[in-house]
């Protein structure tokens, strides 16, 4: 019972951690979005906005809407070795103490489902990045 507990409250952690750093990114981009929308606002016309964006610093600009997509996979597979690992962990602590075949299971599961969605943006990114070039 207690290596439940552990494992539960480990997981608790990890997701409160998880939330945490969710919640600081989503207020980091509200503001940058902010940011953006008054620099946006201060633009009479279209054709100011056009000259704007064919300068170097209107191209920065642009580049900040382009998605990292790697950087996100990246993620993504980090945390399904690092959940793999810990679930695999905790199997092998089966062998000292009862409790841990649950959340064992669990966290390996959970990392093999990320490291699998991870491999299939990986592939799907791969795809619409070629028909995107060939269009």
């Amino acid at each position: 019972m207690e290596g439940i507990l552990v494992a539960l409250g480990f997981l608790a952690a990890v997701v409160g951690i998880v939330w945490l750093r969710a919640r600081v990114n989503h207020v980091r981009l509200a503001r940058q979005a902010e940011t953006q929308q008054q620099l946006l606002a201060k633009f009479q016309s279209g054709r100011e906005l056009a000259e704007f964006i064919e300068t170097e610093d209107g191209k920065q600009f642009l580049r900040q809407f382009e998605s990292d997509r790697n950087g996100t996979i990246l993620v993504v597979l980090s945390a399904g070795i690092v959940s793999s690992a810990l679930g695999l962990g905790f199997l092998v602590l089966m062998v000292w103490e009862d409790g841990f075949l649950y959340p064992g299971v669990g966290t390996t599961a959970l990392g093999v489902g990320l490291i699998a969605a991870a491999a299939i943006s990986k592939k799907l990114s791969d795809q619409w990045r070629q028909s995107a070039a060939d269009a």
